[in-house]
């Protein structure tokens, strides 16, 4: 992923990020050990991309770089709200209580 990729996540995502290209530079290294890497290059790379998260989030720390403003999703709030408000609708005036029993 290149940088601005990755300035735009958050610092929570980057952590997450940083754990999974860990993970993934770990399996990179047992295959190399084992002898079943074959693009020795993506061990070059994936080193890199750990020292770019790494900068990011102490740049965050350090106050250098100011963490993006997570983006909003459109959430279903306003539908909720108006399920609820259709269900709260008062009866139509022309029933009374007394329309249940049927008696008039």
């Amino acid at each position: 992923m290149n940088v601005d990729g990755l300035r735009e996540m958050t610092s929570e995502d980057l952590v997450e990020r940083l754990d999974e290209v860990k993970e993934e530079f770990f399996n990179l290294r047992f295959q190399n050990a084992t002898g079943q890497l074959e693009n020795f290059a993506q061990i070059k790379q994936i080193k890199r991309e750990i020292a770019r998260i790494n900068t990011l989030v102490h740049e965050r720390e350090l106050g250098i770089e100011i963490e993006p403003k997570p983006q909003k999703v459109a959430k279903a709030k306003p539908k909720k709200e108006k399920e609820k408000k259709s269900k709260a609708k008062p009866e139509p005036a022309g029933k009374d209580a007394g329309d249940e029993d049927g008696e008039e």
